[in-house]
């Protein structure tokens, strides 16, 4: 392996472990890492090669996300995309602010059994996937909002989500706070 791959595979190792990183958005992206901005600041990530697929990930053993639930998991990101990406014709990124009870709400909706553990569980899946890209979580403010993976997804990949979250039933007015 050549000396020019070296800082991409750091860069790409060192996001897995810390996550995604914000950053002002003046400073230099390091190679092996994609920049999302939002606003002042921009968010880097890690690239895979080009023609790099999931396979490459299973072959090396990785996870693309760390999961101890993944079906858990996907239903919070598709609750949280359905209170935050607002307007479904645009991208999802950067998507919009949404209070943590509603993206609770629309979640519990898509669940049976005791809804205080699947609150407490589906509590926890929000700072996982905001630990890993997917969402941005404000736990003092309270609020979601879509994360900068969002931002990679491929556009004709979209159609599917898209028609999914017009499916799916939305907050109630109360998790909403409009009682």
């Amino acid at each position: 392996m050549s000396d020019e791959w070296a800082p991409g595979i750091l860069a790409r190792a060192r996001a897995r472990v810390t996550g995604a990183v914000s950053v002002p958005a003046a400073e230099p992206v390091p190679p092996g890492l994609a920049a999302v901005p939002d606003g002042p600041r921009t968010w880097l990530l890690p690239s895979w090669p080009d023609g790099a697929t999931p396979a490459v990930l299973e072959q090396y053993e990785l996870a693309p996300m760390p999961l101890d639930r993944s079906g858990q998991a996907r239903r919070v990101l598709a609750a949280a995309l359905r209170c935050c990406w607002a307007n479904l014709d645009d991208a999802p990124w950067p998507g919009v602010p949404a209070p943590v009870p509603a993206v609770l709400d629309v979640y519990a909706g898509m669940t049976r059994g005791d809804a205080a553990l699947a609150g407490r569980w589906a509590t926890g899946e929000l700072r996982r996937l905001a630990d890993t890209g997917w969402l941005v979580l404000d736990e003092a403010r309270g609020v979601v909002r879509t994360g900068p993976r969002t931002a990679l997804w491929p556009h004709e990949a979209l159609g599917p989500l898209r028609d999914l979250l017009r499916r799916m039933p939305g907050p109630s007015r109360e998790a909403l706070g409009d009682e």
